[in-house]
């Protein structure tokens, strides 16, 4: 079975746990993994020296597995340009030197085609909401974006999980009770017409799977937590793995079970495909 890890919210800066990105890495050069997805928040605070950090990690990851990462809110220096005002370019100048140029990339690896979308644009007109902690935190996806993201999941070859990726949660937080996008509950229907069979994302530092139904369309989402020390409700760090053929899709959560010292698996979950 082709196998796939996603990783979320690093925050490589003072919310790092050197144990928890260990552990990972020791999977890495075990290469455990067919691809490995990363969807966003590498940094705490966009500076250069976590920058270097999550560089010399993912170098790590490239090494074992095909891997795809997109940028969270956190590596967006978002003060750049604000209202479309200032320079854009400068808002990604650290991911793009550190990370990757490609904002929004498209992954086709062993059985899966991974598309994904850029949702971290910080403040601007179409990120605005009634809501002032939306600031810089909420995400946002354009209509083009989600076009171009259902076109690459459309030319999947025949038999290929379809997945996409977006840092924002789509799924609202048990715990913080927050949307991750501006369209809130009606970004479910974007996520369905995009024609993905699973969803990655993350940003609200809570684990949740579930299968959803819209628009007549079947899909798994995938809500990972942070393997930081950030985690909502003093829950355990954790990560999900991956396995599917043409019936079935697995997810297994691993769980940071410190008396242990490692991630180790805490639940799983099987759909039909």
């Amino acid at each position: 079975m082709p196998t796939l890890v996603h990783l979320s919210d690093i925050h490589f800066g003072p919310p790092e746990v050197p144990a928890c990105v260990a552990a990972v890495e020791r999977r890495f050069a075990e290469r455990r993994w067919d691809v490995i997805a990363v969807s966003g928040d590498l940094t705490q605070r966009n500076f250069r020296g976590q920058f270097a950090k999550a560089q010399t990690f993912l170098s790590h990851a490239r090494a074992s597995a095909p891997t795809v990462v997109i940028p969270g809110n956190h590596d967006v220096a978002w003060w750049w340009c604000i209202g479309g005002l200032g320079a854009r370019s400068l808002m990604y100048r650290g991911y793009r030197r550190w990370i990757s140029d490609d904002l929004e990339p498209t992954l086709r690896a062993r059985g899966a085609t991974v598309a994904s979308i850029n949702s971290s644009h910080g403040i601007q007109w179409h990120t605005l909401t009634k809501r002032s902690r939306d600031l810089s935190v909420v995400g946002a996806v354009q209509p083009a974006q989600w076009a171009r993201a259902t076109n690459a999941l459309a030319a999947a070859p025949a038999g290929d999980l379809k997945v996409l990726m977006v840092h924002h949660n789509v799924l609202r937080g048990t715990l913080s009770r927050r949307w991750g996008l501006t369209t809130r509950e009606r970004g479910l229907d974007d996520v369905a017409a995009s024609g993905c069979d699973l969803v990655l994302c993350g940003h609200d530092h809570e684990a949740q799977v579930e299968q959803v139904e819209r628009g007549g369309r079947r899909y798994v989402v995938s809500q990972a937590n942070t393997i930081s020390n950030r985690a909502r409700g003093a829950r355990p760090a954790s990560f999900h793995e991956m396995a599917w053929d043409a019936a079935q899709l697995t997810v297994t959560r691993q769980s940071w079970d410190s008396a242990a010292g490692d991630f180790t698996p805490s639940q799983t979950w099987v759909f039909a495909r």
